[in-house]
Protein backbone atom coordinates (compact mmCIF):
# COMPACT_ATOMS: atom_id res chain seq x y z
CA UNK A 1 0.00 0.00 0.00
CA UNK A 2 1.52 3.73 -0.77
CA UNK A 3 0.84 6.63 1.62
CA UNK A 4 1.20 10.23 1.38
CA UNK A 5 4.05 10.31 3.90
CA UNK A 6 5.98 7.99 0.97
CA UNK A 7 6.44 11.37 -1.47
CA UNK A 8 7.91 13.34 1.41
CA UNK A 9 11.49 14.40 -0.48
CA UNK A 10 9.75 13.40 -3.51
CA UNK A 11 9.36 15.57 -6.83
CA UNK A 12 5.49 14.71 -7.69
CA UNK A 13 3.43 16.24 -10.07
CA UNK A 14 0.29 17.96 -9.13
CA UNK A 15 -2.56 19.71 -11.24
CA UNK A 16 -4.39 22.54 -9.28
CA UNK A 17 -8.26 23.27 -9.18
CA UNK A 18 -7.75 26.40 -8.85
CA UNK A 19 -4.39 27.80 -10.22
CA UNK A 20 -5.02 31.68 -9.44
CA UNK A 21 -4.57 30.85 -6.08
CA UNK A 22 -1.30 30.96 -5.93
CA UNK A 23 -0.74 33.88 -8.41
CA UNK A 24 0.45 36.13 -5.80
CA UNK A 25 3.96 34.43 -5.40
CA UNK A 26 4.33 33.79 -9.02
CA UNK A 27 2.66 30.17 -9.95
CA UNK A 28 0.82 30.83 -13.09
CA UNK A 29 -0.02 27.16 -14.49
CA UNK A 30 -2.36 24.80 -13.34
CA UNK A 31 -0.12 22.10 -12.93
CA UNK A 32 3.58 21.54 -12.39
CA UNK A 33 6.61 19.51 -10.76
CA UNK A 34 7.32 20.25 -6.92
CA UNK A 35 9.22 19.10 -4.28
CA UNK A 36 7.36 17.77 -1.23
CA UNK A 37 8.43 19.35 1.75
CA UNK A 38 5.80 17.42 3.88
CA UNK A 39 1.83 17.60 4.36
CA UNK A 40 -0.65 17.94 7.45
CA UNK A 41 -4.35 18.62 8.13
CA UNK A 42 -4.35 21.34 5.68
CA UNK A 43 -2.58 20.11 2.62
CA UNK A 44 0.92 19.20 1.07
CA UNK A 45 3.42 21.85 1.21
CA UNK A 46 6.07 21.73 -1.39
CA UNK A 47 9.12 23.74 -2.16
CA UNK A 48 8.88 27.00 -4.33
CA UNK A 49 10.61 26.67 -7.57
CA UNK A 50 12.22 29.97 -7.17
CA UNK A 51 11.55 33.48 -6.07
CA UNK A 52 14.40 35.97 -7.24
CA UNK A 53 14.25 39.56 -5.71
CA UNK A 54 16.88 41.63 -7.57
CA UNK A 55 17.38 44.83 -5.58
CA UNK A 56 17.14 47.95 -7.66
CA UNK A 57 17.39 50.70 -5.17
CA UNK A 58 19.90 51.03 -2.02
CA UNK A 59 19.09 51.89 1.47
CA UNK A 60 18.02 55.62 1.07
CA UNK A 61 15.76 54.95 -2.34
CA UNK A 62 17.86 55.74 -4.88
CA UNK A 63 18.78 53.66 -8.03
CA UNK A 64 21.26 51.46 -8.06
CA UNK A 65 23.18 51.28 -11.36
CA UNK A 66 22.54 47.93 -13.71
CA UNK A 67 25.91 46.62 -13.13
CA UNK A 68 25.60 46.69 -9.22
CA UNK A 69 22.09 45.51 -8.55
CA UNK A 70 21.94 41.99 -6.53
CA UNK A 71 19.75 39.14 -7.39
CA UNK A 72 18.62 37.34 -4.01
CA UNK A 73 16.99 33.45 -4.59
CA UNK A 74 15.19 32.93 -1.97
CA UNK A 75 14.25 29.52 -0.56
CA UNK A 76 10.79 29.30 -0.07
CA UNK A 77 7.73 26.53 0.34
CA UNK A 78 4.19 26.72 0.10
CA UNK A 79 1.01 25.18 0.97
CA UNK A 80 -1.48 23.84 -1.42
CA UNK A 81 -4.62 22.77 0.31
CA UNK A 82 -6.34 19.52 -0.10
CA UNK A 83 -9.55 21.10 -1.81
CA UNK A 84 -7.10 22.70 -4.15
CA UNK A 85 -5.65 19.40 -5.58
CA UNK A 86 -7.12 17.78 -8.75
CA UNK A 87 -4.91 14.87 -8.74
CA UNK A 88 -1.11 14.29 -7.62
CA UNK A 89 0.92 11.93 -9.81
CA UNK A 90 4.28 10.08 -7.46
CA UNK A 91 7.09 8.62 -10.03
CA UNK A 92 8.33 5.52 -7.77
CA UNK A 93 11.98 4.34 -8.82
CA UNK A 94 12.23 7.63 -11.30
CA UNK A 95 15.86 8.66 -10.82
CA UNK A 96 15.88 12.69 -9.89
CA UNK A 97 12.16 12.04 -9.01
CA UNK A 98 11.84 9.00 -5.82
CA UNK A 99 14.76 9.84 -3.41
CA UNK A 100 14.75 7.84 0.00
CA UNK A 101 12.69 8.55 2.69
CA UNK A 102 13.71 10.81 5.58
CA UNK A 103 11.78 7.87 7.68
CA UNK A 104 14.34 5.00 5.97
CA UNK A 105 17.58 7.03 6.83
CA UNK A 106 19.74 5.95 10.18
CA UNK A 107 20.04 9.40 11.76
CA UNK A 108 22.05 8.47 15.22
CA UNK A 109 24.67 6.65 16.98
CA UNK A 110 25.38 3.17 17.14
CA UNK A 111 27.28 1.59 19.97
CA UNK A 112 29.64 -1.05 19.30
CA UNK A 113 29.39 -4.13 21.51
CA UNK A 114 33.38 -4.94 21.33
CA UNK A 115 34.95 -6.53 24.69
CA UNK A 116 38.29 -4.91 25.16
Amino acid sequence: MFTTEEIIGDVIFISFNDSERYIDFGIKSKSGHFLVKGYDSFGIWVQHPGIVIKHTEDSSGNPIPENKMLTENIDANFLVTWDNVKSIMHYPGREGFDFPSEFDKHIGFSLNNKNK
